[in-house]
């Protein structure tokens, strides 16, 4: 009987992931007929969608160039447990700026350097061993 119901499960599971997958039509296009010719409402634009985080391990920047996508941020993986005692400069903050991490209403957040405009920057990051990393940023558009 508990086998049955993980099948059951499992399959409601996959029909729904499915569904969500199909195009929809738009039958405002076709005057309200539902028939077979149905156009599919386009997703959104790739200007539209938030793009993902550039994610560093601190080890990995030192003398580097690191290439960051304008709007985004690059964040620093800083051990469990450290993230409030990494802190960053940037020569140009105009280009990107170092937002400090830490824990803030109940959710803990890493180091990084928010990218603002295109450009290159020099940036430091300072460990909470006091070593000084130095490193570029370079800020690109989509």
């Amino acid at each position: 009987m508990k086998r049955s119901s993980f099948i059951v499960a499992g399959a409601v599971a996959a029909t729904l992931f499915l569904a969500g997958c199909t195009a929809t039509a738009d039958s405002s296009s076709n005057g309200g007929d539902t028939g077979s010719s149905s156009s599919v409402k386009p997703g959104p634009s790739a200007s539209t969608q938030a793009l993902p985080p550039t994610l560093v391990s601190p080890g990995d920047l030192d003398g580097r160039d690191v290439t960051v996508i304008v709007g985004t941020s690059l964040v620093i993986a800083a051990p469990d447990g450290t993230d409030a005692e990494w802190t960053g400069t940037t020569a140009d903050r105009t280009v990107a700026e170092f937002s400090a991490g830490g824990a803030s209403e109940g959710a803990t957040f890493h180091p990084g350097y928010i990218a603002r405009a295109t450009g290159t920057t020099d940036a430091t990051l300072t460990g909470p061993d006091g070593k000084e990393i130095t490193f570029r940023i370079s800020v690109v558009a989509p």
